[in-house]
């Protein structure tokens, strides 16, 4: 399976309003919302919006970005996924 980086991170944060990391087939996928209805399975690991809420204004510094993707990552474990 997949983990969540920090790449995976930034590029989410760098992707337009509506986009989502999701865990598909054991992948890590970067959706922008128009391709969501095609993900109808996949489970939704964040959003831009939630993780730029966690991260709060400015760029993050990469500790920061370490951190969430270990959240996530244990989040993804603890479900089963």
């Amino acid at each position: 399976m997949s983990k969540v980086t920090v790449a995976d991170l930034r590029k989410l944060l760098e992707a337009g309003d509506g986009a989502s990391l999701v865990l598909e087939g054991g992948r890590i996928l970067l959706v922008p919302p128009e391709q969501l209805p095609g993900h109808a399975g996949a489970m939704t690991v964040t959003t831009r919006e939630d993780l730029r809420q966690r991260l709060g204004t400015g760029e993050p510094e990469e500790r920061t970005l370490r951190e969430q993707a270990e959240i996530l990552n244990t989040g993804i474990a603890e479900l089963g996924a």
